[in-house]
C-alpha cells in the first residue's frame, strides 16, 4: 500500500500549501481535478468552479466545459463564445472517492446521469428534479455549446474519469463492462465525439504529481543571433530560427503543443480565420520565399537566457506575440528537417512585471483586440496586485501567473471574480456580478465603476475575502446537501447579506468595508444570513413566475427585494 500512502501525503500536503480548509474527501476532489488538469492553462478558479459535487450531483463531482481551452463558467460567455469546423469542444466529467478500492456503485451512477444529460428530449427546467442548480447549470451550457458543434461541425470530446486512493487499479470485468457502456452511451448519444473513460489509482495520481511543467527550454537560431543589451539588467535577442526547430521549441516529445508557453498571451488560436490560412498555405506550398519575409514573427520574454553559441536556452519561457502563427506551425506544418526557412523570433530577457505588461500590451496593440483581454495591463490593476502581496495575498491579474509559481490557490484571486466580489458586495449588485461576470470588466462606464483608484483597497480585498470566506463554510457547514446547493447559487446575495449582518447597515460605505475584520464573520453571522437568504427566496417565489435558483439569483427584481429587505431589517440604523 505503498502508493494510498505517499498519495495520502502529497494529498496533506496540496491542503497545507494551499491553505485549503476543506475537508480530506472534498481537497481530494479538487486535487485530483488538479492533477489532471496541471500541464493546461486552466485557472485555480476555473478548477474550483467546476466542483459541483453535493446533494443531487448524481455521481458527478467534477463537471468542465471548454471550447478551444477556453473554459466556460457563464450564460455571457455561452452567448459570446464562436464555435467553429475547427474548434475543439472539450468536458471532463469526474469522480474521486478517497477509498482504497474503485466501486462498481461509481460507475452505475455515471451511467443513469449521463443518460438524462445527453437526452434533449428532457427540457433544462426539468433537469432540475434530477440534479443540483450547480450542475445544471452546466449540462445546459454543454448543450448550448453541443447544437452549436453540430451545426458547425466541430469536434467534440468527452472525457470521463474516476480517481481513488486505491494502491494500483484493480478492476472486475463487470466493471469493465459498466464502464464501456458509458463510453456507447455517449457515442451514440453525441454524434461523432471522441470518448474515452480513464481511472486513476494512486499509482496514476502519484505520476501526475511527479511530472514537472516545463519552464527550461532550447532555441537554436539558423545563425547567431543578434544581442542587444539596455540598460545593464535588460538584454534583447533577434534572429531567425529554422521552422523544424521552431517546431521542436512549441511542442513536446509527442508533437502536442506546449500550452504553458502561450499563458500571457491575450488570445486563444483563432482557427481557419483568413490569416491564419494564408499563414497555412505559405507553410504548405510556398517554397521560394523565406518564410519569415512574410511574416511579422514571434516575441518571447525569458526570465532568463543563457547564449551558447546558435542556441539560447531559456527559463520562464512565454510567447506574447505570435501565437496564431505558433499554433499554425504547431498545428500543420509537417516537420522536414532539410526546410531552410526561418521564422523572425524576437526574445526579451526581463523579470521586471512593468515592463513585461508593456511588451504584452503594446505587441498586442498592434491588431484589433477586445479591450477587456488587456485590463491586466492598466494602472489600477498593478496597484491592486502589489496591495494584495503586501498583505498575503495574491491578485491574478494574468491568468495563473501564481498559480504556476505554487503559491496557496486559496489566496489566489482573478480580475473577473474580484470585478464580481466587489460589484456584488460594494456596489450592491449581486444578481448583476452572477448573471454578468463577462460585462463587469467589459465596458468601460461598468469596469470604471467598479475599479475605482480613490477607494481603499483593502475594501477591495476585503469583499474577495468575504466571498471565498463564504464558498469555504458553504463546503463545511452543517447545511443539508440541499441547502447547501441552494446557498451557493446565491454565494454573492449571501455574501453581501453577511457583510450587512457584520456591519449591522444595509448600504456599507466603503470605508466601513475597508475595516471590515474577518475574524468577526461568525459562525452565528453565517446562520442568519443562510435563514435570511432563504426568507428572501421563498417571498420571491410566493409572487414571481421565475421559480428556478438559477434564475432567481440572476434577477434584477429579486435584488430589489433583497436591498428593500435590508433597508428593512436595518432601518434604525
Amino acid at each position: 500500500m505503498n502508493n494510498t500512502v505517499m498519495l495520502t501525503e502529497c494529498l496533506n500536503d496540496f491542503i497545507s500549501k494551499n491553505e485549503i480548509t476543506l475537508n480530506e474527501s472534498d481537497a481530494f476532489e479538487l486535487y485530483t481535478l488538479y492533477l489532471l488538469n496541471k500541464k493546461s492553462n486552466i485557472s485555480a478558479e476555473d478548477l474550483m468552479s467546476a466542483v459541483v459535487d453535493g446533494s443531487s450531483d448524481g455521481g458527478i463531482d467534477t463537471f468542465l466545459l471548454m471550447v478551444d481551452e477556453f473554459v466556460i463558467n457563464s450564460d455571457e460567455e455561452i452567448e459570446a463564445i464562436t464555435v467553429k469546423s475547427d474548434s475543439t469542444i472539450k468536458v471532463i466529467i469526474g469522480q474521486s472517492k478517497f477509498n482504497t478500492k474503485f466501486s462498481e456503485d461509481v460507475v452505475n451512477k455515471f451511467f443513469i446521469s449521463m443518460d438524462s444529460v445527453w437526452n434533449l428530449e428532457i427540457e433544462n427546467d426539468d433537469l432540475i428534479n434530477t440534479f443540483n442548480e450547480q450542475l445544471v447549470e452546466r449540462i445546459i451550457w454543454f448543450r448550448a455549446i453541443w447544437r452549436k458543434a453540430v451545426i458547425k461541425g466541430a469536434q467534440i470530446n468527452i472525457q470521463f474519469y474516476y480517481g481513488c486512493i486505491s494502491n494500483e487499479i484493480h478492476q472486475s470485468d463487470t466493471f469493465k463492462a459498466k464502464k464501456e457502456k458509458i463510453i456507447e452511451q455517449a457515442k451514440t448519444k453525441v454524434h461523432q465525439a471522441v470518448v474515452s473513460f480513464d481511472l486513476f489509482s494512486a499509482e496514476e495520481l502519484l505520476g501526475l504529481h511527479s511530472e514537472k511543467i516545463e519552464v527550461h527550454l532550447e532555441l537554436k537560431f539558423k545563425e547567431q543571433p543578434s544581442t542587444i543589451d539596455y540598460e545593464g539588467s535588460n538584454i534583447g535577442y533577434i534572429g531567425v530560427v529554422k521552422l523544424p526547430d521552431y517546431y521542436d521549441f512549441i511542442t513536446d516529445n509527442h508533437g502536442v503543443i506546449r500550452e504553458s508557453i502561450f499563458e500571457e498571451n491575450v488570445r486563444h488560436y483563432q482557427g481557419e480565420v483568413d490569416v491564419n490560412k494564408k499563414i497555412n498555405e505559405t507553410l504548405s506550398s510556398d517554397f521560394e520565399t523565406d518564410f519569415w519575409w512574410l511574416n511579422n514573427g514571434i516575441t518571447i520574454i525569458a526570465q532568463d537566457v543563457r547564449p551558447l553559441a546558435k542556441t539560447l536556452q531559456v527559463e520562464g519561457v512565454q510567447i506574447v506575440n505570435g501565437l496564431q502563427t505558433s499554433y499554425t506551425i504547431g498545428k500543420n506544418y509537417t516537420k522536414d528537417e532539410n526546410d531552410t526557412r526561418a521564422v523572425l523570433v524576437k526574445i526579451v530577457k526581463s523579470t521586471d512585471k512593468e515592463t513585461i505588461d508593456k511588451i504584452i500590451s503594446a505587441t498586442n496593440r498592434q491588431t484589433p483586440v477586445n479591450p477587456a483581454l488587456l485590463r491586466a495591463t492598466d494602472g489600477i490593476q498593478r496597484k491592486l496586485e502589489m496591495f494584495f502581496d503586501q498583505k498575503g495575498y495574491f491578485y491574478d491579474r494574468r491568468k495563473n501567473f501564481y498559480k504556476n509559481q505554487g503559491k496557496p490557490i486559496s489566496k489566489i484571486f482573478a480580475i473577473q471574480s474580484t470585478a464580481q466580489a466587489i460589484h456584488a458586495i460594494l456596489n450592491r449588485k449581486p444578481s448583476e456580478a452572477r448573471a454578468k461576470p463577462t460585462t463587469l470588466i467589459k465596458t468601460q462606464d461598468s469596469y470604471e465603476s467598479i475599479f475605482k483608484p480613490d477607494v481603499d483597497f483593502q475594501a477591495y480585498l476585503n469583499c474577495c475575502l468575504v466571498v471565498r470566506n463564504v464558498e469555504t463554510r458553504l463546503k463545511n457547514t452543517s447545511l443539508v446537501k440541499e441547502e447547501r446547493s441552494l446557498i451557493r447559487t446565491f454565494t454573492y446575495h449571501t455574501s453581501r447579506i453577511l457583510v450587512s449582518e457584520a456591519l449591522k447597515k444595509s448600504h456599507p460605505t466603503q470605508s466601513e468595508l475597508s475595516t471590515l475584520q474577518m475574524s468577526s464573520l461568525t459562525d452565528e453571522l453565517f446562520d442568519s444570513s443562510v435563514e435570511f437568504m432563504k426568507d428572501t427566496i421563498s417571498e420571491f417565489k410566493s409572487t414571481s413566475t421565475t421559480t428556478t435558483s438559477s434564475s432567481i439569483s440572476k434577477s434584477g427584481p429579486f435584488e430589489e427585494l433583497l436591498t428593500k429587505q435590508l433597508i428593512e431589517r436595518y432601518r434604525s440604523n
